[in-house]
């Protein structure tokens, strides 16, 4: 998608190689990166000015920005990341220190020393020459020379900004920081392949809105509150007829920014949930759009093309599925409707796995669609058989063989790689044999451990890291419920084992802070409605059997059923009314005959 632009010569002489510095090694790096990367940069600053240009809130600008580096990256790991620390060695070593340093205390001539003192004429203020910037390069282009665009800071023409320009080269340096920390727990994941000939590819895959959402926070948190109801905040894509004229890695960076901006907002799950509920149709719409321009504007191999088809399609059968009653979105039809919808998922499943194994998608991203069209698909009852052959494709995808048990490999697997296979140990549970319930409780239990080190380690709290790693309980607690009711009753110590497993974790759900919102009146319905109905059967299930939970889980799990039942104020909006939709009456009477063997464990408690 990004490929290099640039044409280097085969090699360079000492001569040469001596005028690079102050670190030789990383001048010439950071100089190569930045002259094979120009078409990408020139691509990222356009798309930029475009946005500044047209209106777009400064939040949505500056994750853009962030998300189209970030796919350049995706696409040249190696190259980026030699890029970047070749940037920093270099800014280590020609760093200016004393322009900070008060002088007022001295006297005299100067002697040769670390501290430079700000010139007359200039003030310490004077941007390298020519040949300093050719020889002694500290920028990477891609990132440096692109974050301007933005319009961020301080502009004698526009006005202030949100930040003092100066501090462009702080914020352009977290995100280098950030971009080296992609392939960590919660970040993505980057492997290595090696073909038949010994030749080595580093790939990634990433979500955007897990890597661009703390960054953005952290860079303008407190600083700015957007109108989040303001239509005018979703980026404007160029008309067709601008994007004809358009060089290609630009049309693809334009028609690239609707997927970027849908997937870092919904990333933000309390602008989806309280403030902003109109947000999923109108990213959909987004996507929707920047698809038609790509009829005009992309073949239709190419792979944003491919990749933005398969987001929209994933996103069809997923928002009516998971909206709450004030967003039922355009394709909540009816049962019609979602099972075409599905139909469209299918194939596109099957269109993303033929383009990578043609070499038109990177890994990376194949995995990426074909993971979130799983999910989409599981929870749509969607053929098995596709979703069975998309998790071998992904895997295989991820450097990871297919035909392993991974219950027997996964303690060997880096963390990064474990994070993301929640859904395939949702997957191996879904037949409810012992077998496979076994082995998918084994992978879950180490999904969980690593999901809930990932929420502690990131300092920006957002609702949905808490959320994974809740879900990571939640999914451990659902398989040793449905374990233990495989276990025959011969068996009473190894059902029994389950049953304390399933209640462990159904105990740390219900500690896990992201619970308790879901309890507020503006929560997320379809999440308390799992999340009631997992707690309440382990916890029920145990009960039954004879396994000790204690009153207040008990009481706890009662107030989640009752918010989904509609039997507390916790179901309802500040105006009085439901926000859920409604359950059918197999539900509500499952749901409630778990509540009473609840209630008796929690009275009997406080009777005594």
């Amino acid at each position: 998608m990004w490929s290099a632009q640039g044409t280097l010569p085969g090699a360079l002489t000492n001569a040469t190689l001596n005028r690079y510095g102050p670190n030789t090694k990383a001048a010439v790096v950071l100089a190569a990166a930045n002259r094979m990367l120009q078409g990408p940069t020139e691509a990222v600053g356009v798309v930029c000015r475009h946005l500044t240009s047209t209106g777009c809130d400064a939040e949505v600008r500056l994750a853009v920005w962030a998300g189209l580096v970030l796919e350049v990256y995706r696409a040249q790991p190696a190259l980026v990341v030699a890029a970047v620390q070749a940037r920093q060695v270099q800014r280590s070593l020609s760093a200016s220190w004393g322009t900070q340093v008060d002088r007022a205390g001295v006297t005299g001539a100067d002697t040769p020393s670390e501290i430079h003192p700000p010139s007359v004429e200039t003030g310490g203020t004077a941007e390298p020459d020519e040949a300093t910037a050719r020889w002694q390069p500290t920028s990477l282009h891609l990132v440096d020379a692109t974050l301007p665009a933005v319009g961020l800071a301080d502009d004698p023409v526009t006005g202030p900004g949100l930040v003092t320009t100066d501090a462009l080269d702080d914020i352009a340096s977290a995100w280098c920081h950030r971009l080296l920390g992609v392939g960590r727990p919660g970040r993505g994941v980057v492997w290595l392949t090696e073909d038949s000939g010994g030749s080595r590819r580093v790939h990634a895959m990433a979500r955007v809105g897990a890597v661009v959402a703390p960054f953005v926070a952290a860079t303008l948190g407190g600083t700015y509150k957007p109108d989040r109801p303001a239509r005018s905040v979703l980026p404007t894509l160029p008309t067709a007829a601008a994007l004809a004229d358009a060089p290609l890695l630009h049309r693809r960076a334009h028609l690239l920014t609707a997927h970027i901006t849908a997937n870092y907002l919904r990333y933000r799950d309390e602008l989806l949930l309280l403030t902003w509920p109109e947000l999923r149709q109108q990213t959909r719409e987004l996507v929707a759009r920047a698809v038609r321009r790509c009829a005009h504007a992309l073949d239709s191999d190419d792979p944003v093309t491919l990749q933005l088809r398969a987001y929209e399609a994933y996103l069809d059968v997923w928002d009516p599925m998971h909206a709450g009653s004030t967003d039922s979105g355009s394709s909540a039809g009816g049962a019609a409707d979602l099972a075409a919808t599905v139909n469209s998922l299918t194939e596109s499943q099957r269109t993303v796995v033929q383009a990578w194994r043609s070499e038109q998608l990177d890994p990376g991203a194949a995995a990426y669609l074909l993971e979130i069209g799983n999910v989409a698909l599981r929870d749509a009852d969607g053929d098995p058989s596709v979703v069975g052959a998309a998790w071998s494709a992904i895997l295989e995808a991820r450097g990871l063989d297919p035909e392993i048990d991974l219950a027997t490999q996964v303690d060997s697997l880096s963390d990064a790689q474990v994070f993301h296979l929640h859904h395939y140990a949702a997957w191996l549970a879904r037949g409810r044999r012992r077998v496979d319930l076994r082995r998918a409780l084994t992978v879950q239990e180490r999904v969980a451990s690593v999901r809930e080190q990932v929420a502690r380690r990131e300092p920006a709290g957002f609702a949905a890291k808490s959320a994974a790693a809740r879900a990571g309980y939640e999914l451990a607690a659902e398989i040793a419920t449905e374990l233990a009711l495989a276990t025959p009753d011969r068996e009473g110590r190894a059902r029994t084992q389950a049953l304390h497993t399933a209640v462990r974790y159904a105990q740390l759900v219900l500690a896990d802070p992201s619970t308790m919102e879901l309890l507020r009146p503006a929560g997320s319905q379809p999440a308390t409605r799992r999340t009631a109905r997992v707690v309440a059967r382990a916890l029920s299930v145990a009960a039954t059997h004879e396994v000790a939970i204690s009153a207040a889980d008990a009481a706890t799990a009662v107030d989640l059923v009752d918010a989904v039942t509609g039997d507390s104020a916790h179901s309802r909006s500040d105006d009085g009314h439901r926000d859920v939709r409604p359950l059918n009456e197999a539900q509500l009477s499952e749901l409630r005959t778990w509540r009473r063997q609840l209630v008796d464990v929690r009275d009997a408690d406080s009777s005594t």
